[in-house]
């Protein structure tokens, strides 16, 4: 039951994003972030298309790494890290 709701979460997040994509209101960046979050963490489908991004995109690699060391970084940033570590 877990793996549905966890899809549908991530659905909800990215239309969340392009809703907040179109108004200016809503910040869409941040559902984006959490629906990747969410589908790295639940899916190893995730895992994989995340590391490859992270592969293609240096630098979001290196801006991943570097928010994980930040005093405000969350602890669950540092566990997606971990996940989608491309180098491991």
């Amino acid at each position: 039951m877990r793996k549905p709701l966890m899809a549908l979460l991530i659905v909800v997040l990215l239309a969340l994003s392009l809703l907040g994509g179109l108004l200016p209101v809503l910040q869409g960046w941040i559902f984006f972030v959490l629906a990747l979050y969410v589908f790295a963490t639940e899916f190893e489908t995730g895992r994989v298309w995340v590391k490859r991004a992270r592969r293609r995109w240096p630098l979001l690699s290196r801006w991943i790494a570097a928010a994980r060391s930040h005093p405000w970084a969350p602890r669950h940033l540092r566990e997606f890290d971990d996940l989608t570590d491309p180098s491991r």
